[in-house]
């Protein structure tokens, strides 16, 4: 990862494990991201809580206007200069 840019990046998880979320956060930095999760992983105990805590987003695979919404707030994250 090249997390020497000032600019905001996208940075996209491969998922091979569950690690790719603590080490992206270990990455780029704790505070300055937001991440988009599957509408299903509100339902696990603790990583659910932790994904609405942290003003994160859940997107319904199968609903067109969750996929526009997640997208819409992306562009602004990035526009505000945070990390997605």
């Amino acid at each position: 990862l090249n997390t020497n840019s000032k600019r905001p990046a996208m940075y996209v998880a491969n998922h091979n494990s569950w690690l790719d979320i603590p080490y992206l956060g270990y990455a780029i930095g704790w505070k300055n991201y937001k991440m988009v999760a599957k509408n299903e992983l509100g339902k696990v105990p603790f990583i659910g809580k932790a994904i609405k805590v942290g003003g994160n987003v859940m997107v319904d695979r199968a609903s067109r206007k969750s996929q526009i919404q997640t997208l819409k707030a992306g562009m602004n994250w990035l526009k505000n200069g945070v990390n997605l």
